[in-house]
């Protein structure tokens, strides 16, 4: 009630849940730097843009961030939720950086100052993993990003069964 007794009601209209392409340039506006519309050269190792604009659809999809620990996650989750055809370096992603990181964690080192345990290495990825099994439609790893991208986040993580753990919605 406000000072003169009347009861104030607020109407609370469901929020439009964004569609991929409006989650995307959160993504990318919230990460200026990261490399959008060429090939990545990693080495001598050449990543075609559409395989990273896939693993960064997944960012969104997912809600995993860019922290470490989400990154973690996420490539436990590609490794699982993905359809098995796919290029040989998604599994060299998810295998290498995942023992990079646990390599890193034996040795001591940290991530962004922040240090994380073997076991909490090792639980994240899982966690990622357990997220990928757990789905009752596996991902087409091979999707053409322009047949998804003006669609509504929520359906799309509700055909999958994808949890969203919340990094882009906001």
């Amino acid at each position: 009630m406000d000072a003169i007794g009347s009861i104030n009601v607020s109407t609370h209209l469901p929020q439009q849940s964004l569609t991929l392409r409006q989650g995307l340039e959160r993504y990318y506006q919230a990460n200026p730097d990261f490399v959008r519309n060429q090939d990545l050269q990693v080495g001598i190792m050449r990543i075609p843009w559409c395989d990273m604009q896939r693993h960064d659809i997944m960012h969104v999809v997912t809600g995993y961030s860019t922290a470490l620990e989400q990154e973690l996650q996420l490539i436990g989750f590609l490794l699982t939720a993905l359809t098995w055809k796919r290029p040989w370096y998604y599994y060299a992603q998810s295998f290498v950086v995942f023992l990079e990181l646990l390599w890193q964690s034996i040795q001591g080192k940290a991530w962004g100052g922040i240090y994380h345990n073997p076991v909490q290495v090792c639980q994240l990825y899982l966690k990622g993993v357990k997220q990928g099994l757990a789905l009752p439609q596996k991902i087409n790893a091979a999707i053409d990003p322009e047949t998804v991208l003006d669609r509504d986040l929520e359906s799309l993580r509700s055909e999958y069964g994808i949890h969203n753990a919340g990094a882009w919605d906001c």
